[in-house]
Parts: C-alpha cells; sequence; structure tokens
C-alpha cells in the first residue's frame, strides 16, 4: 500500500515538472517524460561515469588538446577564417533571413539544450549538418556551433568569436556540453 501510494506520489509530482515543458519540447526529445535522455539518470550518456564522451579523459575530443579540432589553431572550422561556416555571412543559414530555422516558425523542428536539471534553456536548429544555430527561450538567437571532424561541435557567438565550449557526442543521439577547460556544464542536447 504504501509503496503504490509512493509511486502514485511520485509519478504526480514528476508529471507537474515536466508539465510546464510540454507545450515547448517534442515528447521524444523530452528528458523529463524519458528518463533514458537524461544524464542524471543514465550513467551511458553522463561523462562524468563514462569516461570515453569524456574530454577531460578522452583528448581525442578536447579542442585543448586536439588540435585538428581548435578553431583557434584550424581556420577550416572557424567561422572567421571560413565564411561558408559563418551563419552571419550565409543567407541560407542566417535564421533572420531563412524564417523556417527559427523556432517561432509555426512549422520549426530542432533539437532542445537543456541544464544539469533537465530544464528547457536553449532551442536549436539543425541548419546544416555543420551547423546548429542556438536560441534562447525567448527565441533570441544567441550563438551557433561548427562541428568538427571528429564529430564534436565548438560554440561561437554571433561575432564569430570562439567561447571556448562545444558539444561532444554523449555515445547515443545526444552531445554534452563542455567549457574550455574540458569540465561538463551539466547542459545536454536532445
Amino acid at each position: 500500500m504504501i509503496k503504490s501510494l509512493l509511486f502514485t506520489i511520485s509519478a504526480v509530482i514528476l508529471f507537474f515538472q515536466a508539465k510546464p515543458q510540454e507545450g515547448l519540447v517534442c515528447v521524444k526529445q523530452n528528458p523529463k517524460v524519458d528518463f533514458n535522455l537524461s544524464p542524471a539518470h543514465n550513467q551511458k550518456i553522463n561523462p562524468n561515469y563514462n569516461s570515453s564522451i569524456n574530454p577531460e579523459f578522452n583528448w581525442n575530443i578536447n579542442p585543448m588538446q586536439n588540435k585538428a579540432i581548435n578553431p583557434e589553431l584550424t581556420d577550416e572550422i572557424n567561422p572567421l577564417h571560413n565564411l561558408s561556416l559563418n551563419p552571419k555571412e550565409s543567407e541560407l543559414f542566417n535564421p533572420m533571413l531563412t524564417n523556417i530555422l527559427h523556432p517561432k516558425h509555426p512549422s520549426w523542428k530542432g533539437r532542445y539544450l537543456f541544464d544539469s536539471s533537465d530544464n528547457l534553456i536553449a532551442f536549436v536548429s539543425v541548419a546544416s549538418q555543420n551547423i546548429l544555430l542556438c536560441f534562447n527561450k525567448e527565441g533570441k538567437w544567441t550563438c551557433y556551433f561548427v562541428k568538427t571532424g571528429r564529430g564534436t561541435f565548438n560554440q561561437f557567438q554571433l561575432s564569430g568569436e570562439w567561447t571556448g565550449r562545444y558539444l561532444c557526442p554523449d555515445s547515443s543521439e545526444g552531445y554534452n556540453l563542455f567549457n574550455k577547460e574540458g569540465v561538463w556544464t551539466g547542459s545536454h542536447l536532445k
């Protein structure tokens, strides 16, 4: 009796926590609905438990240790030097000119960035296989990501300057966000 009561109370709490995100996040990509998508509940996609997806231990995915994926050292992946990767220079990848890339567009489909508590913090549009556009919860374009040869994505300000942050694959279909020092921010992309 007590177990079923605790289960019911837990389910109700989970429902009400996920409810505010419900209208904004596709259910298939919501870690508050599917715990397999949450690094807090799934050690396989948590870099604190899986060293192969942690750039502190896997230098292949760490731009401070791997020159080929460091945009300060490799012009091919730096949008200040390779303008074809700069959404401000390309009408096709600029969400202010190609409206379907903007999360406020009625037919927008994209990805979502969550904090360590699985709360929505940003919308992410896939502009191409090499460029991801990032918008805050209000729909303001804030930054973008450029893909490297290792499948990671470096984060850039709209000005084209590298923030030092980067996304690394989480061994599933998502990504985890790391700072320049290789420390996981707790944020994850689904």
